[in-house]
């Protein structure tokens, strides 16, 4: 983990000048939100702020883990008695990825959150209900509140422009749909996520329109749940497998720009950099929707969630902080997705459809069934294939 320096916008020395419980500490991703947002509510708080950035949410995590792990006490400590130790320096919040939230919960990492419901209703209610979970880290109505999201990034395909010229001129969008995907001019030229949830909840939207697998109110074993993967899911499968050329998260746009494979099905927030320094790219999201990815506040397992805590979860709600956060395709505030609402003026060119947005959706947590049937339908699917492996999470 390490700080950005950049970031870290407190009163000069607040460690010393401030007792440690009197200053808000925040852990989020390096680049999360813009440097204007936290500087503004540093200027508007009388609370010090301490902003720690690390360069991946998986360091969040951990970080999480090493907070609830026993202290090692150091026999010196006693004579450096203004030194603390890392477990004292608990963040009041820290942003972790919602693939991640099952996970803190089950390891009990985190606690629910207890927002005011004047700054809740500022949250569309689909989003509220995502953080609602049991102890199992399932999606409940009537569960706990665990995370909120202050963004959201959409899945996204990116191709060449003067590549599909033809098609733009007849007046249809490439890619308005994901099953232009399987169109047979693409023939082993896409590069998709080297990710194999995301990878088989993208076959799912192609069979039944959903990236999330249906739901059903009877416990059925993961036997039966794999039978049901491969009815539904073992022809589209071998029909987009013929259209990818790699599975890559880290290389494809290099491999796009150089014109070695023809679309990539990339996050947003990754995409970027590429889109503004390469004219000639173009990123989609299909009208139908797509997924969606949310970086969340969480409350660590024995942090206090402090007023001025409370006020910044709020403040990432309000519209001129959203607003800023929503100004590149990097990430939109949760707030501009409800049905009713419209994008300021000053998001209309920047942002991706905001229809399409609305329609997409987050990836529901599996449960222990659906978790061992997933695994069990990659490896038959991939056992010969060069596709990447399945994680455990």
């Amino acid at each position: 983990m390490r700080a950005g320096a950049g970031l870290i916008v407190s009163s000069a020395l607040a460690g010393c000048s401030n007792r440690a419980e009197d200053v808000l500490r925040i852990l989020l991703l390096e680049g999360a939100l813009p440097s204007v947002v936290l500087n503004q509510f540093q200027r508007e708080t009388d609370t010090p702020v301490n902003f720690q950035t690390v360069a991946q949410v998986q360091t969040a995590f951990q970080a999480l883990q090493k907070w609830q792990q026993p202290e090692v006490e150091n026999p010196w400590s006693q004579f450096i008695p203004w030194q603390q130790t890392d477990s004292a320096a608990t963040d009041n919040l820290v942003s972790l990825a919602d693939y991640w939230l099952t996970e803190a919960i089950v390891q009990d990492l985190i606690e629910p959150l207890s927002i005011p419901t004047t700054s809740l209703d500022l949250l569309p209610s689909k989003w509220q209900a995502f953080g609602r979970r049991d102890h199992t880290g399932q999606i409940t109505s009537d569960g706990e509140l665990w995370s909120v999201p202050y963004k959201l990034q959409p899945l996204v395909v990116v191709y060449r422009h003067s590549q599909f010229l033809a098609k733009s001129r007849t007046g249809k969008q490439p890619f308005s749909s994901w099953q232009d995907l399987l169109a047979p001019d693409l023939s082993r030229s896409i590069a998709l996520p080297s990710h194999p949830r995301i990878l088989i909840s993208l076959l799912q939207k192609l069979q039944t329109g959903s990236f999330n697998p249906v739901s059903t109110d009877n416990p059925v074993s993961s036997e039966q749940l794999l039978s049901q993967l491969n009815d539904q899911l073992a022809a589209p499968f071998a029909k987009l497998t013929a259209q990818v050329k790699t599975y890559d998260s880290n290389t494809a746009l290099k491999a796009l720009i150089n014109e070695d494979v023809k679309v990539v099905v990339g996050w947003s927030s990754d995409v970027a950099v590429a889109l503004k320094r390469y004219r000639d790219l173009r990123a989609v999201v299909p009208d139908e929707g797509s997924l969606l990815s949310a970086d969340m506040w969480v409350q660590p397992k024995g942090a206090t969630l402090t007023s001025a805590a409370k006020t910044w979860i709020s403040f990432c709600w309000q519209q001129g902080p959203a607003t800023e956060l929503s100004t590149t395709p990097k990430g939109i505030s949760p707030i501009f997705l409800a049905t009713d609402k419209q994008l300021p003026s000053s998001l209309e060119r920047t942002q991706l459809s905001l229809r399409a947005l609305q329609n997409s959706e987050l990836l529901s947590p599996l449960s222990q069934s659906m978790r061992v049937a997933y695994a069990d339908f990659w490896q038959q699917l991939t056992a010969k294939d060069r596709s990447p492996q399945w994680s455990p999470r």
